[in-house]
């Protein structure tokens, strides 16, 4: 036995001498590859185990060329959709045989380029990548990158050439405002938010993700079709806060000219939506209605229950994991990106006007 001392690390040779195999045969069998007996690998598994044998993946990696490790850099872990897109992720990556390294920016575009370097350093295989930002992408090169893929999940970067797995969020929005127009609204707000800003504001701000960029056109687009009175007040681009979100809430609940209905670009402004409504003693449902993004567990449980537009997490974060593996395993070959359809799933809390 070549352990010598306590504190030693026990080796593949270790591991290959206690079960009174070779060494090439004790690796096999660790790695679950190649033609080894069921009853050799599993006197080979139990001599790992008895002596602690641990393999060095970093000097597997290196023989390999690969870690089976993919990167996930995201946005705003306790957000729903976001939480439910990190799950999504991860399970599905397991399904595939790899394992998920985790980042969260907090749309801080210094903390995602910090994020890309720490997981080139732990030799990722690929990035699934929620950007936080439109314009500054230099450490998106492919030379910064030093080769690796980019999927994007729920955002695209028109300025480069990476695949994107996205929902369409025109469709989504304008689902949602035809609901309304069906019910009999014509005043409809919108409460955005952005990264761009803090606090709230009633001025679009520039370089909004493509996200929220095409939600806040599609909102306009049917606002102008429809001839509907696009009131000043009421659309509010607010911070990724609380109080920023309910800040912009209460600015439009609180116009001279409220609107009978508001459209969240969130479920956190869905949420913020609910709690002012509450404290300026409107009742959801009936004094306001109210349409959200996302199909958080908590939009059933609130009375009346939330009608949304729900984006496919899920099925996002399945299809990002399968396209980037895609490109590690074929990196010449071209991958398509993908927009998902929206569903409006109707509930309560939008009143009848007609």
């Amino acid at each position: 036995m070549n352990l010598s001392g306590k504190d030693a690390h026990p080796t593949i040779v270790d591991v290959a001498e206690r079960a009174g195999v070779s060494r090439a045969t004790a690796s096999r069998a660790i790695a679950n590859y190649g033609a080894v007996g069921a009853a050799t690998r599993e006197r080979v598994q139990r001599a790992a185990e008895e002596l602690g044998y641990v393999p060095n993946e970093i000097a597997r990696a290196m023989r390999a060329g690969n870690t089976r490790t993919l990167g996930l850099i995201t946005t705003e872990i306790g957000l729903s959709f976001f939480d439910l897109a990190v799950r999504g992720v991860i399970d599905s990556a397991r399904r595939h045989g790899y394992q998920v390294l985790l980042a969260n920016t907090y749309e801080d575009l210094v903390a995602e380029k910090e994020s890309v370097r720490l997981m080139l350093e732990k030799r990722v295989d690929g990035f699934i990548l929620v950007p936080s930002n439109v314009q500054d992408l230099d450490h998106l090169s492919p030379a910064n990158l030093k080769g690796k893929p980019v999927t994007l999940l729920d955002r695209k970067l028109a300025a480069l050439s990476m695949p994107s797995i996205t929902a369409d969020n025109t469709r989504g929005v304008l689902d949602a405002m035809g609901h309304f127009q069906t019910l009999g609204h014509e005043h409809i707000a919108f409460a955005v938010t952005s990264a761009a800003i803090q606090g709230d504001t009633a001025r679009r701000p520039p370089h909004m993700v493509s996200t929220i960029d095409e939600r806040v056109n599609a909102y306009f687009d049917f606002m102008n079709r429809a001839n509907f009175a696009v009131d000043d007040r009421w659309v509010r681009y607010c911070g990724p806060t609380e109080a920023a979100a309910r800040s912009a809430v209460y600015s439009i609940l609180t116009a001279a000219n409220p609107p009978t209905a508001l459209l969240a670009s969130n479920s956190n402004v869905a949420l913020a939506a609910i709690f002012v409504a509450k404290e300026l003693g409107l009742t959801v449902g009936r004094d306001l209605s109210l349409i959200g993004f996302d199909d958080a567990p908590w939009t059933t449980a609130t009375t009346p229950s939330l009608t949304v537009v729900d984006l496919a997490v899920e099925e996002m974060a399945d299809l990002a994991v399968t396209n980037l593996i895609a490109q590690i395993e074929a990196p010449q070959a071209a991958h398509q990106s993908t927009v998902l359809f929206t569903r409006l799933l109707n509930r309560d809390s939008v009143a009848d006007l007609r």
